[in-house]
């Protein structure tokens, strides 16, 4: 009996459950920085504010000294993804789009994977992304693969970037950030 209660408590605790990162004045996500294109010299311009439920990363992107993105980040940290199957995304978008990526490197010229945020209109909708259908860029090309089961347990900064080189303002608000088993 005592190793039949055991075993059907380990079973419930080794089950998965979703990872969720909830944005909002107070909940704990002030650690995410935005990084903007001028740590190359660009001129483009991002900031965040936090409202009760949500962050909105807002500015406008800048094609001038060879600009062209600004992204908000999560800090450097150990992401094993390699249990999830999915991300759910509650967003609202306006402006240039943005992409979801995800990261296994520090170093930028090392590929990242990302997918981008399509929404039909400026309301609040939740996007879910398959992570087997994230392709892989490098330096904002795309390498032709996609997110392999390794590299999902590698994965150590996630976040948002504009990356269509297109110049002009965007705004895009985060509820949460949900990964599904």
């Amino acid at each position: 009996m005592k190793y039949a209660i055991l075993i059907i408590l380990s079973s419930w605790f080794l089950q998965s459950t979703p990872f969720k990162i909830d944005f909002g004045k107070d909940k704990v996500n002030r650690e995410w920085r935005v990084l903007n294109d001028g740590v190359m010299g660009g001129l483009s311009e991002g900031q965040v504010t936090f409202t009760k439920n949500a962050v909105q990363f807002a500015g406008t992107v800048s094609l001038a000294n060879n600009g062209g993105f600004s992204s908000f980040r999560s800090p450097f940290q150990i992401m094993d993804l390699s249990q999830y199957k999915s991300v759910s995304l509650k967003i609202r978008t306006k402006g240039i789009a943005c992409s979801f990526v995800m990261e296994t490197n520090r170093r930028f010229y090392v590929p990242n994977f990302k997918q981008k945020l399509v929404t039909e209109s400026e309301d609040w909708v939740v996007l879910e992304l398959p992570l087997a259908e994230f392709k892989q860029y490098q330096l904002g090309r795309p390498t032709g693969n996609k997110l392999t089961p390794e590299a999902k347990s590698e994965i150590i900064r996630i976040g948002f970037i504009t990356d269509e080189k297109k110049e002009g303002p965007f705004k895009l608000e985060v509820d949460y950030i949900r990964f599904n088993d």
